[in-house]
């Protein structure tokens, strides 16, 4: 709903306030500015006199648009001005068009050019609050972080790390990649390698790469092996250390670190899974096959944290860290997982505290959803390349060959430049062992990433084949007829009762003969994980909120009810019944509980409730009086949904066009399933949003990337 005239905020008395705020009103009538932004610049402008209403308006801008994902704001890209506007919200596009927005970009340059509270790139006086580069704005704030941590990187791409025993390390890249670098190494039959994509194992690249610099970016979709290339890294580097410090078996000092509490548990589980015959690969990269065990205890003793955790968070002190520049951390290789989900103020702290001469490796996915807060910044690091095509400096590919034994000269499709640079540090895995290229979600995935990627062609091959509906695995359903009533028709509710009423089956029958309480809750909660519904929303007739009802309602038993209460606002009475699953919402370490954990209300030993949650060696219990903040989680939206994977994944699409819907919410969602998707919506509606693209307003691709960069994404 928008905002009403008559709650516009009252600015400041001051000479010019009414033409100001006659100015501002349209623009916070429609939601582009903000009453907090409106007050902040309002009172920096009377500090200095600044009368024009243009400029007060362009750096009310430049405030919000952190708070919409962008590092600064373009002001000669007006689709950029009216994304400033809320995603989540439903605004008339016509409206939004008619704002009356400056009609001479470089008559309304040069007025913000002239203001005091303008600063040029470069200058040393800092006491301007906003920065003006050509026509992009910045508050100094982002504007310095973008700097610091284009430079902090830069420097770090062409910091090399000497190997005290190269051999070792060629010995090391054999035992796990075979001699070529093309060997099935962690499962991947050859009719899995995507037609294209280099004969060359790219998780072998990346481990390369990790000990040859001190900056090393390994991106890649689901089940590309990063799991395995972390673990790979961490063997091979310790293998140096066992080489350079004969008898000490306490390997270098190492920090694993996420974003997230959820994330770092996901990290640890999987570095824990099967290590065993791991292990046995990686006696040949050892100096002697006999330190396997001391391998184990090394790979045994690393636990993942939040990045938070890591630095030293200080809840009094919300936006520094104990750790930092002056005060770095003391681990001498960080590896950070997930970090398509790290927002750009806190990768600029990260970068800051890494020390001189330590190794950073970040892992994630540059094609998946952007983190929550302000920028883009793995797609920033990545730059123009591209997974099909590899792109090395020639002195860095002599490096390897010297140093690794790996020689790509002779590859087919490798971009050799003469300069070093970003490109350097970066390797996207292109082979996913989760399900193979010819699948019908491999297609999928495949295709959305594709330069020349057409939406309606590309979605009607997917869809149209195979023939026999019931072998797709990705299927576009119609959308229910009336969403409104809360009901969803009967073939979705049935395949929903399908997934999820075997949950309540099991729990009702008690475990079998001989089988163990917490077995028996791990399969229940197994047998939960092999589906879930993801929303492009939270709130909507099909959004997180309204599904999760109805879905209650049909396990229940229940008639859809007009008003009911929403979904995790249950009456006390009702709330802890058997089976619901529950997505916690907020971290508490006290008792071991994360943002994003997901667990199921089971009858306890005298059949009272409890909250259960799988571990990586049991299940743990809470009453659910203790439990932190929770909802009832058989919907999620996609945005929660980064990390994890299912059997199988139905995409509720809203009903109407939605800014919040681009190619990269789709490919999220897609790459959840590891053997089936089904897409609720409208064809037209799923088409636009694969022809929308996230775009926001950076200018760290072009800082780090000179000029084949660009300011934005998309």
């Amino acid at each position: 709903m928008s905002p009403d005239a008559q709650d516009f905020p009252i600015l400041l008395e001051r000479s010019g306030a009414q033409a100001l705020a006659a100015r501002l009103l349209p623009f916070w009538i429609q939601g582009v500015v903000s009453p907090l932004a409106l007050h902040a610049v309002d009172h920096l402008a009377a500090l200095c006199d600044e009368r024009d209403p243009d400029v007060v308006l362009a750096l009310c801008l430049a405030v919000m648009a952190p708070t919409r994902g962008h590092i600064c704001i373009d002001l000669s890209d007006r689709e950029g001005l009216r994304r400033l506007v809320d995603l989540e919200a439903e605004r008339d596009k016509t409206v939004l068009e008619t704002l009356p927005w400056p009609e001479h970009l470089g008559d309304w340059l040069a007025r913000i050019d002239q203001s005091p509270l303008i600063r040029r790139p470069g200058t040393a006086d800092r006491s301007a609050p906003f920065v003006l580069d050509a026509a992009v704005l910045y508050t100094d704030r982002y504007f310095t972080y973008q700097r610091r941590l284009a430079v902090a990187l830069r420097s770090r791409v062409r910091q090399p790390c000497g190997l005290s025993d190269p051999p070792l390390l060629q010995r090391g890249l054999r035992a796990f990649y075979g001699p070529s670098g093309a060997s099935d190494a962690v499962g991947v039959a050859a009719h899995d390698t995507p037609r294209g994509t280099s004969p060359l194992d790219r998780q072998q690249l990346g481990a390369a790469m990790a000990l040859l610099r001190g900056l090393t970016i390994i991106s890649g979709g689901p089940g590309t092996g990063k799991t395995y290339t972390v673990r790979t890294i961490l063997t091979l580097l310790y293998a140096q250390w066992l080489s350079q410090n004969a008898g000490d078996a306490a390997g270098p000092s190492v920090a694993l670190a996420a974003p997230t509490g959820k994330a770092a548990a996901r990290m640890q589980q999987a570095l824990g899974s099967g290590l065993e015959s791991f292990l046995e690969q990686a006696a040949a990269a050892l100096p002697h096959p006999g330190q396997v065990q001391q391998l184990n205890a090394f790979l045994g003793s690393l636990v993942p944290s939040t990045i938070h955790r890591l630095l030293g968070y200080d809840p009094t002190n919300p936006t520094r860290f104990r750790h930092h520049a002056d005060r770095p951390l003391r681990q001498q290789i960080i590896i950070v997982d997930e970090a398509s989900m790290i927002d750009f103020a806190l990768m600029t702290k990260l970068v800051d505290a890494v020390a001189p001469g330590a190794r950073l490796i970040l892992l994630g996915d540059q094609h998946q959803l952007a983190s929550v807060e302000a920028g883009t910044v793995l797609s920033d690091l990545c730059g123009p390349t591209i997974s099909g095509r590899l792109e090395l400096s020639r002195a860095f590919v002599r490096e390897l060959k010297q140093q690794a034994g790996i020689d790509l000269e002779t590859l087919s499709d490798i971009s050799l430049l003469d300069d070093p640079g970003p490109q350097d540090a970066i390797v996207q895995l292109d082979r996913s062992r989760r399900f193979s290229a010819e699948s019908g979600i491999g297609r999928f995935a495949r295709a959305v990433l594709a330069p020349d990627f057409e939406p309606r062609r590309a979605l009607q091959s997917l869809l149209e084949v195979p023939a026999d509906a019931a072998q797709r695995e990705v299927s576009l359903l119609s959308p229910p007829e009336a969403p409104h009533s809360g009901r969803l028709g009967h073939e979705l509710e049935a395949r929903i009762l399908e997934a999820y009423g075997p949950v309540r089956t099991l729990l009702q029958a008690g475990p079998e003969e001989g089988q163990s309480r917490q077995a028996h809750h791990r399969a229940a909660l197994e047998s939960f994980d092999r589906f879930r519904i993801l929303c492009a929303h939270r709130e909507g007739p099909l959004g997180v909120e309204a599904i999760n009802r109805r879905v209650e309602q049909l396990l229940l038993g229940q008639r859809p009810a007009s008003g009911a209460a929403p979904v995790g606002r249950e009456r006390a009475s009702v709330e802890h019944w058997m089976g619901r699953p529950i997505l916690i919402g907020e971290n508490d370490a006290l008792l071991g509980r994360f943002n994003g954990d997901v667990g199921l209300i089971v009858p306890g030993p005298d059949g009272e409730p409890l909250a259960a949650f799988a571990e990586a060696t049991g299940i743990s219990y809470l009453a659910p009086a203790r439990l932190p903040r929770h909802q009832t989680v058989f919907a999620m939206t996609i945005h929660k949904s980064q990390g994890s994977e299912f059997d199988e994944v139905l995409v509720m699409l809203p009903s109407h066009s939605s800014p919040i819907l681009t190619r990269e919410l789709i490919y999220t969602a897609v790459t959840r399933a590891r053997r089936r998707v089904m897409l609720v919506g409208e064809r037209g509606i799923l088409i636009e949003a694969l022809g929308r693209s996230v775009r926001r307003a950076s200018g760290l691709q072009a800082e780090l990337w000179g000029g084949r960069g660009a300011t934005g994404r998309g």
